[in-house]
């Protein structure tokens, strides 16, 4: 229970902090927590999908090849491709929807319950360590992808832009947060920790703009 409520921690706590963005105008909670619960129920079959792949003929998954086919392909596409597709359904063809910001709130109570199992499968598994390195690593990037997933709906739904993007940016981001995550060498861990530096001034840089854009203070949502 001690390692389960470890890796509970860190996504419930960025799930407070996004909430809490909007403060005028709050997002129902029930339906944020209805969203979390899905996020963390396509763990299993987003798992299921990625084993098929990675045991399918053809499959390789040593090099650079078949860490970039893994990275991209498995992880970031499968991944990312379920989440979007649970905002698509749940969240953008819905009533929910009234500012920019709440794209931003709900993407994010789904990356985030999809992190917090995953965060639980691997720590219970590998113990203290697995859960500190992950707690800075890991989950606040599933977090941030959704912020990033969330922008472009927002974008899609207030301003225009091809639906699409939604679902392709947040898998390729994802995708390179991988290729580096899975070289295990010192300089691919360097790398992902400025690229996860770089993420966090992008999803500051969101935030920014969607609470502007939410308070109609801008004339223009987005360049």
């Amino acid at each position: 229970m001690f390692y389960v409520a470890l890796a509970i921690i860190p996504g419930l706590l960025l799930l407070v902090f996004i909430y809490t963005r909007d403060q005028l105008h709050p997002e129902p909670k029930r339906q944020v927590f209805r969203l979390f619960i899905l996020g963390a129920a396509i763990v299993l079959p987003a798992g299921v999908i990625e084993r098929l792949m990675m045991n399918s003929r053809g499959f390789t998954e040593g090099g650079i090849e078949g860490r970039l086919i893994t990275a991209f392909f498995v992880a970031g596409m499968i991944e990312e491709f379920l989440k979007a597709s649970i905002f698509d359904r749940g969240v953008y063809q819905s009533h929910l929807v009234r500012r920019p910001v709440d794209c931003i709130v709900y993407a994010a109570a789904i990356g985030l319950g999809f992190a917090t199992v995953e965060n639980v499968m691997y720590v219970t598994s590998s113990g203290l360590m697995t859960a500190i390195v992950r707690s800075v690593t890991a989950v606040p990037a599933h977090f941030m992808f959704a912020i990033i997933m969330g922008y472009w709906f927002s974008k899609a739904k207030f301003r225009g832009s091809p639906k699409a993007l939604a679902y392709i940016i947040p898998a390729c981001v994802h995708g390179i947060y991988d290729t580096f995550a899975l070289s295990s060498t010192v300089v691919a861990d360097l790398v992902l920790v400025f690229f996860l530096l770089f993420l966090v001034e992008t999803s500051a840089r969101i935030m920014k703009r969607v609470r502007t854009a939410t308070n109609g203070t801008a004339t223009r949502y987005a360049t």
